[in-house]
């Protein structure tokens, strides 16, 4: 958090009772109110973390961090199995299609829309699940066994799952997936 320094008068990130910028000692009660904000809240400058400072709880931005994370972490499996098929100039249009569907799914999960969010968390789950069981097939045959693919199977699956978990079990991510239906426009 910034504090204004009490000796210098300049808006420092304070991780003890010394001032980064001068360095003179000075207890948490002379420094004044913790802001995200600092000098941006009177110079004039666009604020742009302000929503964040002023009306979401610390549960919501919790979520919105979980939240991001989710929408990074589901299409990027199809975005590498993608990729690799369009370097081998061999493109699988199903693998295409699924990158499209799971971008399409994260965009509307990001804006709390409730038929992303349960799309994502049952998709998850059972993305995670069949990977698993995948890799314990393609494990099994000797014959045919990858260890490239095993190990992508086995990490894929272990992310989505994970996914799967927070978007469940975690209320932060269902506290900020309210904030965003309240706060989206065009809902």
């Amino acid at each position: 958090m910034i504090q204004k320094c009490p000796h210098c008068k300049t808006d420092v990130i304070f991780s003890r009772d010394i001032c980064p910028a001068c360095g003179h000692p000075s207890r948490d009660e002379e420094r004044g109110e913790a802001t995200y904000l600092g000098e941006a809240k009177s110079d004039g400058r666009p604020i742009y973390n302000q929503v964040i400072e002023t009306a979401m709880t610390a549960r919501q931005r919790h979520g919105r961090i979980l939240v991001g994370l989710i929408c990074g972490a589901v299409p990027i499996p199809w975005v590498a199995y993608s990729a690799v098929g369009l370097i081998w100039l061999k493109p699988d249009f199903w693998g295409l299609l699924v990158t499209l569907v799971a971008a399409w799914v994260v965009y509307h999960l990001w804006y709390g829309r409730p038929w992303a969010y349960w799309l994502a968390a049952v998709g998850t789950l059972l993305a995670g699940g069949a990977g698993l069981g995948r890799a314990v097939l393609q494990f099994r045959n000797e014959y045919g066994m990858n260890a490239v693919q095993v190990m992508a199977y086995v990490i894929f699956s272990l992310v989505y799952l994970w996914c799967a978990w927070q978007l469940f079990r975690c209320p932060d991510v269902k506290e900020f997936l309210k904030y965003q239906v309240k706060h989206t426009p065009e809902y």
